[in-house]
């Protein structure tokens, strides 16, 4: 009976029972075959890492860094430049003047451009030019009304509004004349020129200064006339409008005016310094008349000077 217990052999083909399986029936049978222990298996190896493939958003991420390097450089530069040539980032130059005004208000502001610019025009004998007087586009506290005539023959009436500084350049002798010296050519574009570096002036510290007038003064008197002339003559007067000195604006003050300033001997009307000055002058020259209206308003007017 017990070999009846006895399992068979293992068919062919079929695989041995491996040794724990042996154990197993060792101890079910109550063989004497002894328990060997399995050995443990080692760890597996780790694996090697593996390198981790191109970011899907690398090309992105590179023409953006590439953009942000490109635009600093280009700051850089600009920076650079502007360091070089004297400007700053609002496009204006820096040092655009070795002076400026301090005052705070239009008025205060141009009385001080006239107390700087009017002694540096001086008469053939040193004596100074004119006398500049500053203030607002008013006539005895009362405002003026701007009317230009855009043409001597067959032009409109423009009626400018804005906030306007006028500029009285009185040479002390008869209705504001200049009592010394000659007249000519050669002093009255000395006297232009003074007239626009004060308008210069004026736009590029005061920007809230829409229109700048300076009156000139007029010829003087015939001799043995002058008792008998009481009336006012007209006078001429330049008149600037920020946009009509832009481009003078943008460059320093010296591009446009010399620091040195020539007495009226030495206004050479050939010469390139001169020819700018009348080129920046005489398309703005007017002869002004100030003038009451039916409705007591005063109006400044300006008519463009009959040529030929």
């Amino acid at each position: 009976m017990a070999g009846d217990l006895i399992p068979p052999p293992s068919p062919a083909g079929r695989p041995e029972p491996d040794s724990s399986e042996k154990q197993l029936r060792a101890r079910q049978w109550g063989g004497s075959e002894p328990v060997v222990a399995a050995a443990p298996e080692p760890d597996p190896a780790p694996a090697a890492p593996v390198a981790p493939g191109p970011s899907p958003y690398r090309p992105r991420f590179g023409f953006v860094l590439g953009a942000l390097i490109g635009v600093a450089l280009v700051a850089i530069g600009i920076g650079v430049a502007l360091a070089a040539s004297g400007g700053s980032t609002d496009g204006t130059p820096r040092g655009w003047s070795a002076w400026k005004p301090s005052a705070d208000d239009d008025t205060g502001a141009a009385k001080q451009i006239a107390e700087h610019v009017g002694p540096k025009y001086r008469l053939g004998d040193a004596d100074q030019l004119v006398a500049v007087d500053a203030k607002p586009l008013e006539l005895d506290g009362r405002p003026l009304n701007v009317a230009m005539r855009t043409a001597a023959v067959g032009g409109d009436i423009e009626l400018l509004d804005g906030k306007g500084v006028m500029y009285t350049l009185n040479g002390l002798g008869p209705n504001g004349s200049i009592p010394g010296g000659t007249p000519s050519e050669e002093r009255h574009l000395l006297l232009r020129r003074e007239a626009l570096e004060l308008a210069l002036y004026t736009f590029r510290y005061r920007s809230d200064v829409d229109m700048v007038v300076a009156l000139l003064p007029p010829a003087p008197p015939e001799k043995g006339k002058e008792e008998a002339n009481t009336t006012l003559p007209p006078v001429q007067a330049l008149f600037y409008r920020p946009g009509d000195l832009s481009g003078e604006l943008g460059v320093p003050l010296a591009s446009t005016i010399a620091n040195a300033t020539p007495k009226p001997a030495q206004m050479k009307l050939d010469a390139p310094d001169s020819q700018r000055i009348d080129a920046l002058t005489r398309s703005n020259l007017f002869t002004a008349t100030f003038q009451q209206g039916q409705d007591a308003s005063l109006y400044l007017v300006l008519d463009r000077p009959q040529t030929g």
